[in-house]
Parts: C-alpha cells; structure tokens; sequence
C-alpha cells in the first residue's frame, strides 16, 4: 500500500512580506528576531516561518494564528516592510510518507529526491498547471501552498497521481 498522507493544514496564518525601499533581509530578520537563510529557504524563529519566494521576499507561515495575527506582525515590521494577508487565498496542503516525494515529483519539474531536496528547502513553481509553493519542513513532510481556487484541481491532482502509483507498482 502507499505510504503518502496528505490532508489540509486548518487554522494557518499566510502573509506575504515585502521590505520598504532600502530595507532588505537583516532589517526584516531583526524586526521579528529570525536570522534569515538566503535563497529559497526557510528561515524559523518561534511560531513563525518565512518561506523565501523570491529575492527579498517572504511568504510568513504560522500555524496556529489569532485572528489579529497580520495586523501584529505589520506592526512589528512597522517601517520595515510590508504585510499583506494570504491567509484566505491559499489552502496549504501537507503530505507525509516515504512516498511523498515521488508523488510530487511526477508533476513537479524539480528533484525532490531526499539528497537533493533537504528539510528547509522552499520551491515556487508549477504542478499540473497548478501554481505552487513547496516548503519541506523539518519533519519530513511537505507544505504546498495552492491558491485556493485551484485547490480541488489539485487535491484531484493528488488522488488520481496516487492512484497511478499504486497502479504501476511504484510505492515503497
């Protein structure tokens, strides 16, 4: 039988963020106290995540969020940069399993195998015309961001791409 698990993350916080003229990644890190990894990595600093997307910009992750969360963290970046509430526009999904890579490996046109793709890793792109953002989090298990209108083609995506798996004998 397959060893992938997916389900949607409920109750997450998503923002994105944008430094002002002149401020870059040190001015953002010290105003949330997170030392920021360059590039296209994830960068952890208490109940917060940020997902480099893209040069100098962020996509903030929390898991558990009060509804206020966004207004707080544009205050603590007050001057710094700017915060924009995705929470509503994305639906994150999270799959887990030894298999898992190889599941979203067949639409992702990237190496995701475990020595390529490593925990902290973050990837802005495409699974079957879908746009993505795929965080592999420390514990083994993908977070992919889908905008929420597309989130039953993907999740469709999901099970007819696990099926096809299961189907050609190429589960673990």
């Amino acid at each position: 039988m397959a060893d992938i698990a997916f389900g949607e993350a409920l109750g997450h916080g998503l923002a994105t963020i944008l430094p002002r003229r002149g401020a870059g990644a040190d001015a953002v890190g010290k105003a949330l106290g997170i030392d920021i990894v360059p590039g296209s990595r994830a960068s952890v600093g208490g109940d917060l995540t940020l997902l480099g997307v893209g040069p100098n910009q962020w996509l903030a992750h929390a898991a558990a969020i009060a509804p206020d969360w966004a207004d707080r963290l544009d205050e603590r970046l007050a001057g710094v940069a700017g915060v924009v509430d995705q929470s509503a526009a994305y639906v994150l999904f999270e799959i887990g399993g030894n298999d898992a890579w190889r599941l979203l490996q067949k639409g992702l046109p990237l190496d995701l195998a475990p020595a390529a793709f490593v925990p902290g890793m973050v990837a802005v792109s495409a699974i079957a015309h879908i746009g993505v953002i795929v965080h592999l989090q420390a514990d083994g298990r993908f977070l992919v961001a889908v905008f929420r209108s597309f989130a039953e083609s993907f999740r469709h995506w999901l099970q007819v791409s696990i099926a096809a798996m299961q189907a050609d004998g190429l589960m673990v």
